[in-house]
């Protein structure tokens, strides 16, 4: 992955600061895209501190325009980029009757739209690539998409949509050498998990019905971005990846 140009959305804090971790660890150039300004700042810092080639652009996804003004600084700054992580997104957990109109189009823009308008906003990085020169978008989903749980109604649905467009994506691009596939989390120390189960009671009821024995660390799913972004992952397209220590299946 050295001097590889990596664009993460969501990237300041939680899974998707693991993901950036673990590519500045490779030798990575590392975009970080994120609407938390503070977050995203301090995340820069500490990894030019360590030694680390970040670049934090503060970035809403819900905007196509932030999202293509991004591409630009990054295009002035490092080049056209290789590897896509579309991250982004947010959760509540709210029953069906529980979710307002206004909650529901909040949940679908961040996660859905947001996700077509970043693979949108960086679409030529991609369109120009050869087998030869070969790219990677990675979406980190959810298996809310595939158990309709972890949620509300909205995010699994949100989740949904990001597969159908993933796969949709792997048709269009592997022409190009650019391999598109998904990484459908679940069950991962988050703030989210935090607020499902707060209580230490909650929490060990939780690991009985995972097979591996623990809760997942964001560590985890950084191990597997990177593969993916990978060489040695080449012949993997259009695939949901579920992590979650076998709690499903």
């Amino acid at each position: 992955m050295k001097q590889k140009i990596i664009a993460i959305t969501g990237s300041a804090k939680g899974i998707g600061k693991s993901i950036a971790e673990k590519f500045i660890e490779k030798g990575a150039y590392v975009a970080l895209l994120d609407f938390d300004k503070k977050a995203g700042e301090a995340t820069e810092k500490a990894m030019k501190e360590d030694g680390g080639d970040a670049f934090f652009i503060q970035t809403d996804v819900s905007d196509y325009h932030s999202l293509k003004e991004a591409r630009k600084k990054i295009l002035e700054k490092w080049g056209e980029i290789d590897v896509l992580i579309v991250n982004a997104g947010i959760s509540y957990l709210h029953s069906l009757n529980d979710i307002s109109v206004e909650e529901w189009d909040r949940v679908i823009k961040i996660n859905l739209t947001g996700s077509f308008y970043t693979v949108k906003a960086f679409y030529e990085d991609f369109s120009k690539k050869t087998p030869i020169d070969e790219g990677k978008i990675i979406f980190i989903s959810s298996g809310s998409a595939i158990t309709g749980t972890g949620g509300g109604a909205h995010y699994a649905a949100s989740k949904a949509g990001q597969h159908g467009l993933m796969r949709n994506l792997a048709k269009e691009f592997g022409g190009n050498g650019v391999n598109v596939n998904a990484i459908a989390p679940r069950v991962i120390q988050t703030d989210l998990l935090d607020q499902l189960y707060p209580t230490p009671k909650s929490r060990e009821k939780l690991i009985k019905k995972i097979p591996i024995g623990r809760i997942g660390k964001p560590e985890d799913i950084a191990n597997l971005t990177v593969f993916l972004a990978s060489p040695e992952s080449s012949y993997i397209h259009g695939q949901i990846i579920l992590s979650d220590g076998g709690r499903t299946y």
